[in-house]
């Protein structure tokens, strides 16, 4: 029983250390010559063990830990999903805009493509039309999942609500961090999303105002 156990422990092990950090439980069918229930089972097996772990839901991605110990949750995100893309609070925490940590990272995928659930992101389905408007906006890179621009992301959330509806007032805001460039990308967001909103300058000014303190 041993010497049959040590041999699985090495098989599967070694199975492991031959697939990618990111990998598709389907890959495993056509890799090993595996019907689709046994490599369910290992997977099973493999993620009980902690040496593969799921996105979630119904995506059929998996991270191998035992060559990555530390997953990249986005590429793995954008494996499953290829339109994915960081909006809201996160992109703006990402770009220096603000302190604020959302619970889960909101995440926009076109609706017209398949849309899975993971409690790693709050996926938020998107038109096509959606994508289309902020593409000028956006530079997709192939090693990482694509950010909106902070500009657009405050944009976008002031599209969907007033202040405080999406969990930030503008005193959340690090207003020295938004630059020259910011102002343009600004312009364009408001004209892309139909706002006719004060230049991110003013806003800024206000916020100062409110909090400035009154001498007596």
């Amino acid at each position: 029983m041993g010497s049959t156990a040590g041999k699985s422990e090495i098989s599967a092990l070694e199975r492991l250390q031959g697939l990618p950090a990111l990998f598709r439980g389907a890959d495993l069918t056509l890799r090993f010559g595996w019907d689709s229930k046994t490599a369910s089972q290992y997977l099973f097996l493999w993620k009980k063990r902690g040496l593969v772990d799921g996105l979630g839901g119904r995506s059929d991605v998996y991270c191998n830990l035992l060559v990555e110990a530390s997953p990249n949750w986005g590429l793995a995100l954008r494996m499953a999903m290829p339109s994915a893309m960081i909006i809201g609070i996160e992109a703006l925490r990402q770009a220096g805009w603000t302190t604020q940590i959302p619970h889960v990272p909101e995440v926009a995928v076109n609706a017209a493509q398949t849309v899975f659930k993971t409690e790693r992101y709050e996926i938020v389905p998107r038109k096509a039309s959606w994508f289309s408007r902020v593409a000028p906006a956006t530079q997709r890179q192939r090693d990482e999942l694509p950010v909106l621009p902070p500009a657009w992301a405050l944009a976008e959330l002031l599209a969907r609500g007033d202040w405080g509806s999406f969990g930030l007032d503008p005193d959340d805001i690090e207003w020295d961090a938004v630059g020259e460039q910011d102002e343009r990308a600004w312009l364009a967001a408001c004209e892309a999303f139909g706002l006719g909103l004060a230049p991110l300058s003013e806003m800024a000014e206000h916020s100062r105002d409110v909090h400035r303190p009154r001498r007596g």
